[in-house]
């Protein structure tokens, strides 16, 4: 009697192919769970990314880093920030590398401390008034520039004139102050000043009091990206509000997003992480 592989070759020819590609499928497979995806708008915000596509930068740096200390690779997907949002919310992407806190945001992101600290500080044509608050922008009559899906800074006055430009960036929006296409900007201070570097700082002022004070920076990370999982965190105290440091659940210690947040804990205590910020900001 003849062996079954003999008597039908395409059954032999099936099972030899499935027994050579099997090691690359199982490679593949061990490849593709530790990879970890950041997601970013496309147009620059230097030193931390360039322009779609160039990837270089600060926060490249940093977070290939940490991925490498937990055994994954990074991946960097870049469009435009709704869209990269979206993504977020749908898990498609794993993380957010600087994103801002609001309790609409922590319904499908968790909040990881970055290792650094940021304030945003606006910025107006020379000879405006001072602010000092975002209210005083509809005082004063000046229209707010703000990105689409961006932060609102804890909520916007009612009556504020606001210009949304798509992809709007800080070298953008300085140009938009200059061709009266706005009057106010709000960012972060430390990314203003460095694009000041390469501008006439006399036809900009600074407000350094309208908006926010210092306060730690944090990724935000999709609550249905695989890498994560979550606990219900012993700490919350539902009688506070919600916050990076008071949230219902907490990183479960097995997951990627756990591990990611640890090394990300060691290259700040280290010093690593101080290292890389001034290499890239002096």
């Amino acid at each position: 009697m003849k062996s079954t592989l003999v008597a039908q070759p395409w059954l032999g020819a099936l099972l030899l192919l499935m027994t050579l590609q099997a090691p690359l499928a199982n490679a593949f497979s061990s490849s593709d769970a530790c990879v970890i995806t950041m997601g970013y708008r496309t147009s620059e915000r230097l030193p931390f990314i360039g322009d779609e596509p160039n990837n270089t930068g600060f926060y490249h740096d940093l977070y290939q880093a940490a991925a490498d200390k937990i055994g994954c690779k990074l991946n960097v997907v870049r469009a435009p920030k709704l869209r990269i949002l979206r993504d977020l919310k749908l898990g498609n992407i794993d993380f957010y590398p600087g994103l801002n806190f609001t309790e609409d945001r922590a319904k499908y992101a968790h909040f990881i401390p970055n290792g650094l600290s940021e304030r945003a500080i606006g910025i107006s044509r020379a000879g405006a008034a001072d602010i000092r608050s975002i209210e005083q922008l509809v005082n004063n009559k000046m229209t707010l520039l703000i990105a689409p899906g961006s932060y609102d800074f804890g909520g916007l006055p009612d009556k504020i004139q606001v210009r949304k430009p798509p992809e709007l960036n800080v070298s953008k929006a300085l140009d938009y102050l200059l061709s009266n296409q706005g009057d106010f900007f709000i960012y972060d201070q430390t990314t203003l000043h460095y694009y000041l570097n390469d501008r006439d700082p006399t036809q900009f002022k600074l407000h350094y009091k309208c908006c926010q004070s210092a306060q730690e920076m944090y990724l935000g990370f999709s609550k249905k990206s695989r890498h994560y999982r979550g606990r219900h965190n012993p700490n919350y105290r539902a009688d506070n509000p919600i916050s990076p440091d008071n949230n219902p659940t907490m990183l479960a210690p097995d997951s990627k997003a756990f591990q990611f947040a640890k090394a990300l804990a060691a290259m700040d205590s280290q010093g690593e992480t101080q290292r890389l910020y001034s290499k890239y900001f002096g």
